[in-house]
């Protein structure tokens, strides 16, 4: 399995740009439409996750008060924590509450001609911001922040800004028009600081505006900077920072506890465990979407597919389904490799066009059949996800991995792309499902993926904590861990002290464990987010349950109370912001302006410091002597990305964009 994945990842990197984030006006609105004047984020990548700050100036040039509407891709596992609108030259921060009240309370205000935002999450898609009003003749700043937590995978780090939205939802396409264009400043500023030596940055998106330099020996910079008026919104930034070789499987803590109460944290181990190379043939089942949504992206998968067949080995076989209103087979059953076979499966797969709707369900039902038993089997199922034929509920899917022995691996093609389902379908097979931007490229994402299928994969994972009392580990079922991924664990604490922490989990069958010391102390302050993350990984949990058919009445309850407590935007909240005489008449308790103070204190604390060193097992080694995985390198006891393998795989990335340029280049 070892090629397959690396050359589609390769591949994906150079599909076509899609819809973009930016202001929406309706279709038919006779109204004038408003601006964006400036565009600045700036991004600190510290210890494990990141916080974005994305301020925002609209401008109104017209005669008359008008609404901005703002939407952006949904950036994956994000917690929108912050909503901040300047009313009276003064910055006000906003509160969540359940989503119907924050609609009601922004339609009041807006009727009224008072200055109000709010913020909704769009189910997967992405965040929509109202604003109201943009006065005329005048501007309106703005600020949003969310955080997200970050992994590193085989020694690469990746952080995407998504701008790039994935043509998924139908009925804003239908409804909306979308201005991206930034009629003045447009900077990003990211700031990677990090306790673990970096070889090197590189950044994806806008290259041609990009600089990246490092500024010492712990810190970073990636900046962009326009102010011309000429960029537009349209272009995910993808930025890839790489750990420097050599440096040891470990186990990472942070944590968050002030007073006598319960305490947060976070726990990242970087495995090095000692996983061997799988040489038998394997049963491989390509299922592409080619819906109308894959408008855009269906050359390059289609390509990408392609090629990958000739990664295939002679002992392997393989079989190719696509759908879009239904799914059909494009081989005749199980192909064995042989040249010939490859050839006329290239030449099925070039030759694909998009087409009407997408059942997913069929396609994914059409992949799992006719599996034989006593052959390893696998399924790269390649979709935007936008499910809208057929069955379309997670249940429904689950239910058909029942009594399947297969691995799926899911692609998830392009920003607002149904990740929750995808990724679930990977994580229920023990697969795993990686999300391409559009502005992905080979060194972040593509080698990453090379070494994971030709390996033997940590299943089972059991995470035991004894000598502290910990609670509420998110999330509640760990995921297979392949070469060179992470296991990431939030959870509560309630005590400090020293904590026995062992990590089961069964390879090829066997169990292995492996086992050290770490310490939960009493007072830690530096990371107050780590709340909001804790409470963002327990919803994930919950939305799971929701979509699997729970009690939605109970689960939706849970997803409010942790939304409105740690302030968190959901599907079932929402952040608005008023003025702080509207808030005190409403009645609504301004806790999260105290948790906003709170949290960008520590940060300028933290950025007056050094970064923390966050490893918590240098006492006692839970893997001793081994190496975190590394691209390019044998960490973690096995051959790494380097050699003739990644030069063809350079060549195959180059090979794609070559015609993916001619394709374009006849269409013009």
């Amino acid at each position: 399995m070892r090629r397959i994945l690396c050359l589609l990842m390769l591949c994906f990197a150079a599909a076509l740009p899609a819809r973009a984030a930016g202001l929406l006006q309706p279709k038919d609105s006779a109204l004038p439409p408003l601006q964006i004047k400036d565009h600045t984020v700036k991004v600190v990548i510290n210890n494990g996750f990141a916080v974005t700050e994305v301020d925002q100036v609209f401008h109104n040039p017209h005669d008359q008060d008008l609404e901005a509407i703002y939407t952006f891709p949904l950036p994956k596992d994000a917690s929108l924590s912050e909503l901040s609108l300047w009313i009276d030259g003064v910055e006000v921060v906003g509160e969540v509450v359940e989503k119907e009240r924050a609609r009601e309370v922004y339609q009041e205000e807006k009727k009224a001609g008072r200055d109000a935002a709010v913020a909704e999450k769009r189910d997967y898609i992405a965040f929509d911001v109202y604003v109201s009003p943009v006065r005329a003749k005048s501007d309106t700043r703005v600020r949003l922040l969310y955080l997200q937590p970050l992994e590193i995978d085989s020694g690469v780090g990746r952080y995407v800004y998504p701008l790039e939205e994935g043509n998924v939802d139908e009925a804003a396409q239908a409804f909306w028009n979308r201005l991206p264009q930034v009629h003045g400043t447009f900077s990003f500023d990211c700031t990677l600081r990090t306790s673990y030596p970096i070889d090197e940055i590189r950044a994806k998106g806008y290259e041609d505006l990009a600089k990246v330099r490092q500024e010492s020996a712990d810190t970073w910079r990636v900046q962009v900077l326009s102010e011309e008026g000429t960029v537009s919104l349209e272009k995910d930034m993808v930025i890839y920072y790489r750990l420097a070789q050599d440096l040891p499987a470990r186990v990472d803590l942070l944590s968050n506890r002030q007073g006598d109460g319960q305490g947060s944290f976070l726990m990242v181990i970087t495995p090095g465990a000692d996983l061997k190379t799988i040489s038998e043939g394997v049963d491989w089942t390509f299922v592409l979407d080619i819906s109308g949504s894959m408008q855009g992206k269906i050359a390059v998968a289609g390509d990408a597919l392609g090629r990958s067949l000739d990664q295939l080995r002679s002992q392997d076989r393989f079989r190719i389904i696509v759908f879009a209103d239904k799914a059909r087979e494009i081989t005749q059953g199980w192909t064995p490799v042989t040249p010939e076979s490859v050839a006329e499966g290239q030449r099925a797969v070039l030759s694909l066009q998009t087409e009407g709707g997408t059942n997913l369900y069929d396609g994914f039902l059409q992949g799992l059949s006719g599996l034989e038993e006593g052959r390893t089997s696998a399924i790269i199922l390649i979709s935007d996800g936008g499910a809208n034929v057929g069955p379309t509920e997670n249940g429904a899917f689950l239910k058909l991995l029942d009594k399947k022995d297969v691995r799926v691996f899911t692609f998830v093609m392009g920003q607002g792309a149904n990740q929750p389902l995808l990724g679930r379908l990977a994580e229920e097979s023990n697969g795993f499902s990686m999300d391409v931007s559009n502005q992905d490229d080979l060194y972040g994402r593509i080698v990453q993926a090379k070494a994971k299928l030709a390996r033997e994969a940590l299943h089972g994972l059991r995470v035991e904590i004894d000598g502290v009392p910990v609670s509420e580990l998110a999330p509640a079922r760990l995921p297979s861990a392949y070469y060179g991924q992470q296991i990431t664990l939030f959870g509560r604490y309630t005590k400090p002290g020293e904590a026995t922490l062992r990590l089961r989990a069964r390879i090829s069958g066997a169990e292995k464990v492996w086992e050290t010391k770490v310490r939960f102390p009493g007072q830690d302050g530096d990371y107050p987010e780590l709340e909001r993350l804790w409470a963002l990984a327990r919803i994930a949990d919950i939305n799971k349950q929701l979509q699997d058919g729970g009690k939605k009445s109970e689960l939706r309850q849970a997803v409010v109370d942790l939304g409105t407590q740690y302030s968190i935007v959901t599907d079932y909240t929402s952040m608005v912001v008023v003025s702080e005489e509207r808030f005190k008449e409403l009645g609504i308790d301004r806790k999260n302006k105290g948790r906003v103070q709170k949290e960008r204190e520590a940060r300028e604390v933290r950025w007056q410091g050094q970064p923390r060193d966050p490893r918590a097992d240098t006492t006692q080694p839970m893997f001793p002597g081994a190496r975190a995985p590394h691209v390019g390198s044998g960490g973690g006891g096995g051959a790494g990305a380097g050699g003739p393998e990644l030069v063809g795989l350079l060549t195959a990335l180059y090979g794609a964009r070559e015609y993916l340029r001619r394709r374009r280049g006849k269409q013009c």
